[in-house]
């Protein structure tokens, strides 16, 4: 082991009951998987951290979630202040195709929730094994996310690839593999093919505080230790590549734990809706109609004016999502302290954009009736609705509507 890392994630311990790995000079904090079959000679799955004794002398460390298998957060406190905290949190995403596949959406909800409880302003990163490959999908918002282009190596997909890209996006991070980079590889290497499944993941407005990101694959290790020969390379090198990087902490020197504490503690219940499985009624009646007409008569009849769009918007938002609650299961999500500005967006998690987030909303006259749109940030699907029929539109991830509602005038 490189004995400059203060932080080595590791993800796929294989650790069974309160077992633990012991490194000289290191402290472990695991989380083995629990549900693993009574006569198993070997565990599976299992994450954990090694943190070097001198930084764990530094902060006080604690593992804050181990609730989900596969998934660890740990909290580091500056013992000089201990306003001065950083997050991370190790995954391990079982592969789609795995006798231990977990179901993805709920898994990154999971990642998500944890993410909107962290207080304002902390920094934090995610690693490990997604079992994701992404290609070239973006990561961020064309136009709107200003970030570096990322270094691609590994062009292929999988199931997970889009469902990964799409969470990054709603919870405001981005891939570090492949920016500010000294040397870009495959995380995943073997007989069997190479691929990036590996990541390190961290938000957009904290990209300046990562630099020097490398993947050295395990191969290169081994020989880097100069014993050629000595270890029998079939048997003990691992195929998934070491990814590091640097991270600069910007800490204020002064203690202010009395100034913030219990500062703006505040939880926010808010509904999530599937909006995954449309029933077949969505949006189909003689009321959702006449309310959608309704809107889109008195957006024609008013002013061109900023207040009657904000008025006229948050009419329509009103009437789906008392469609919405009446035709879609929904379930309720609790955040505390949310992270910069994302409790803007999880507020109109469900499908229903925020004119704050970037919107506008048009109406274009057309032969067959009226066109009504909502542009905002992230494109997800269109839904058109006429008098006789209701269908569902999927659209590429470069456009930028999410909800259309097209509807015919009588």
């Amino acid at each position: 082991m490189q004995r400059n890392l203060h932080i080595l994630g590791i993800a796929e311990t294989h650790l069974m009951g309160s077992n633990s790995v012991n490194v000289d000079g290191y402290c472990w904090y695991g989380h083995n998987r629990r549900n693993i079959h009574i006569r198993a000679k070997n565990g599976s799955g299992g994450v954990g951290l090694l943190v070097r004794n001198d930084f764990d002398q530094q902060f006080n460390i604690e593992i804050v979630d181990d609730n989900t298998d596969g998934i660890m957060w740990v909290q580091f406190k500056d013992k000089r202040c201990n306003s001065n905290m950083f997050y991370v949190c190790v995954v391990y995403l079982p592969p789609e195709n795995s006798t231990r596949a977990v179901n993805v959406h709920e898994f990154m909800e999971t990642l998500m929730t944890h993410i909107y409880t962290i207080p304002q302003g902390n920094l934090f990163y995610l690693c490990g094994d997604f079992n994701s490959r992404c290609s070239d999908f973006s990561d961020s918002i064309e136009g709107i996310d200003c970030l570096p282009e990322r270094d691609i190596v590994d062009f292929q997909t999988n199931g997970y690839g889009n469902i990964f890209c799409d969470f990054l996006i709603d919870v405001n991070c981005c891939i570090l593999n492949g920016r500010k980079t000294l040397t870009n590889d495959f995380t995943f290497v073997s007989t069997r093919g190479s691929s990036v499944v590996d990541y390190c993941i961290l938000p957009y407005e904290m990209l300046d505080s990562f630099n020097s990101f490398s993947v050295t694959r395990a191969t290169t290790i081994i020989q880097s230790l100069g014993e050629p020969g000595r270890y029998d390379l079939r048997k003990i090198v691992p195929d998934h590549s070491l990814l590091t990087w640097n991270m600069c902490l910007y800490f204020p020197i002064e203690d202010q734990v009395s100034k913030n504490k219990d500062k703006n503690q505040t939880v926010t219940k808010i509904i999530k809706y599937d909006t995954k499985s449309l029933p077949e009624n969505w949006l189909i009646g003689d009321s959702i109609v006449t309310e959608i007409n309704r809107v889109i008569l008195q957006l024609e009849q008013s002013e061109a004016s900023q207040q009657n769009i904000d008025k006229m918007y948050e009419n329509f938002v009103s009437v789906l999502k008392t469609e919405m609650s009446e035709k879609l299961s929904s379930k309720e999500i609790r955040i505390s302290n949310a992270f910069n500005n994302k409790a803007r967006n999880v507020k109109n998690r469900g499908g229903i954009p925020s004119l704050l987030c970037c919107g506008m909303m048009f109406v274009k006259r057309r032969k067959t009736g009226i066109n009504v749109v909502l542009v905002t940030k992230k494109g997800n699907c269109v839904i058109s609705l006429s008098k006789n029929e209701n269908y569902l539109i999927e659209v590429s991830k470069d456009q930028n509507v999410n909800i259309g509602i097209q509807c015919k005038r009588n």
